[in-house]
């Protein structure tokens, strides 16, 4: 469910007729052109009065087991379409979501009427200090014990939980942060997502109206970035640890413990497990999964998903062992021909 919070929804509903209006789709039988759409989700998550989107042969399998009433697909997968289900045929199933997502919600404006730094809403917790040249918006909630440092800015429906530091220059939005978090100097967090949909030779903006969620004892380095979810949100669990200069894309799952360093950048909608091991410098594709207490080596890419307790490097990703074994076959080649 799309929080509040941080975005206005403009309608209560759009009817099909509407959404068949802006969209251009059609339907794959006759339907009734009244019908309410609730709103837009994820294939995992809607229900009969929601409407979602088919973009990806990798997520065929939700496709079809969808309870979604409603959903933008291409002709080709006219056939998979469940029996409770009306396919709205499109020529780019991934534009029409993104027409229809920027119909029905916007991201909520800053109050920046009153002129002070800190909005008369916000609630601000015991024992909080926060230092100077702080922006502080509307709805903000900071938990007792916090420290905010020189010129960062919470903005509006921000959470922040207890015993928090948020170090100078961070910026925040759309996020909700747990207790005893440290967000070091000059980091982002809540920012839109890289979303983007190619239509007849332009690039246009999708709205992303997911946010970010932080546990508890999460640290978050320096000039690292946590982009919001797209629909859903980006989530990362409690006693994470990210090392500075890391790019966190949007719709990426981080599980309990794990730990990442610098300069890494993990690609949208990734699954992260428990106690994952990263090294500095990786890099992991879009819509991988990354099993429990997988371990990869600096310096890495990963293309493809990683069973649990894995020990990986080298790109494309290898187990350690044969990593190991495939340099030194190359070292001796090498020599071999000197």
């Amino acid at each position: 469910m799309i929080n509040l919070r941080f975005f206005n929804k403009k309608f209560d509903y759009l009817t099909i007729e509407r959404i068949i209006e802006i969209t251009g789709a059609k339907p794959h039988k006759e339907c009734d052109l009244n019908s309410k759409i609730i709103d837009i989700k994820t294939l995992e998550s809607a229900t009969k009065n929601d409407i979602s989107f088919l973009n990806s042969g990798q997520y065929v399998d939700k496709f079809s087991n969808s309870k979604a009433g409603f959903c933008f697909i291409d002709e080709k997968n006219i056939a998979k379409i469940p029996p409770t289900m009306i396919g709205l045929v499109s020529k780019n199933p991934y534009f029409s979501y993104a027409q229809i997502v920027s119909e029905f919600y916007q991201q909520k404006k800053p109050d920046f009427v009153s002129k002070t730094l800190i909005h008369a809403s916000a609630k601000i917790g015991k024992n909080v200090e926060i230092a100077p040249n702080v922006f502080i918006g509307e709805n903000v909630e900071i938990g007792d014990n916090s420290i905010i440092f020189p010129n960062s800015s919470i903005l509006d429906g921000v959470v922040i939980g207890a015993n928090c530091i948020i170090n100078s220059n961070v910026v925040i939005t759309c996020a909700i942060i747990g207790n005893n978090c440290q967000i070091f100097n000059g980091a982002k967090i809540g920012q839109d997502g890289f979303g983007f949909v190619h239509n007849s030779g332009k690039n246009y903006k999708i709205i992303q109206i997911g946010i970010v969620e932080i546990g508890n004892n999460v640290e978050i380095g320096a000039n690292t970035c946590v982009d919001r979810g797209a629909i859903e949100n980006t989530i990362i669990q409690d006693e994470v640890k990210i090392d500075n200069l890391c790019q966190i894309a949007h719709n990426v799952e981080i599980g309990y413990g794990t730990v990442i360093a610098g300069s890494t950048a993990i690609a949208g909608s990734c699954k992260i497990g428990k106690y994952v091991q990263i090294g500095g410098n990786c890099s992991v594709g879009g819509h991988i999964k990354i099993g429990d207490g997988v371990k990869i080596a600096g310096m890495s890419g990963v293309m493809r998903d990683i069973e649990p307790m894995a020990i990986m490097a080298g790109i494309p990703v290898l187990p350690i062992k044969k990593w190991h074994r495939i340099n030194t076959l190359l070292n001796k080649m090498i020599s071999d021909k000197k």
